[in-house]
């Protein structure tokens, strides 16, 4: 059951993925979708899926802090979310190692796309940074990108480690 509940969440992703990268959108069905998906789950895999306001708090917080990255113009409404009813899906067991999980991919991500845009951007940045332009600087390396990619890589890295 495991294996096909993950295969089954990991199809998902990949399709929210697509379409987010393409409309840089995530629709709220999916969240509907995986909110009405959440007590069939709970009902017919009681072993995995026990009845506990544990299983809560990555959701709840998802909805709360995403709330405050979107308003600071962090993170889209839509993926917080999406990111809390996906949670909702995930047994309590693996919440935290798959939470450690899209820590890191955001970050490697983040990295990389800083890194990107600081090299593509190098003399636009230079000149910034020397003229004190921190406006400019911030344009230059700020920008927005689709989330559901990086959480297809954290459910990619945490799947890794349900099979070892």
């Amino acid at each position: 059951m495991a294996q096909a509940f993950y295969f089954i969440v990991l199809l998902e992703l990949l399709t929210v993925a697509w379409v987010d990268i393409r409309s840089h959108r995530i629709s709220n069905a999916w969240a509907l979708a995986n909110i009405c998906l959440t007590p069939v789950l709970y009902f017919a895999a009681t072993s995995l899926y026990p009845l506990s306001w544990e299983a809560l708090i990555f959701p709840i917080g998802f909805i709360v802090f995403g709330f405050l990255l979107y308003l600071l113009k962090i993170m889209g409404a839509g993926d917080s979310k999406f990111l809390a009813s996906l949670f909702l899906l995930v047994p309590l067991e693996y919440q935290l190692p798959l939470f450690e999980k899209l820590i890191i991919s955001t970050a490697i991500t983040g990295a990389l796309l800083l890194g990107y845009r600081s090299f593509v951007n190098r003399s636009s940045l230079r000149a910034y940074v020397l003229t004190g332009q921190w406006a400019g600087v911030r344009q230059v390396l700020r920008s927005r990108f689709s989330y559901a990619p990086v959480i297809v890589l954290a459910w990619v890295l945490w799947g890794l480690n349900l099979w070892k």
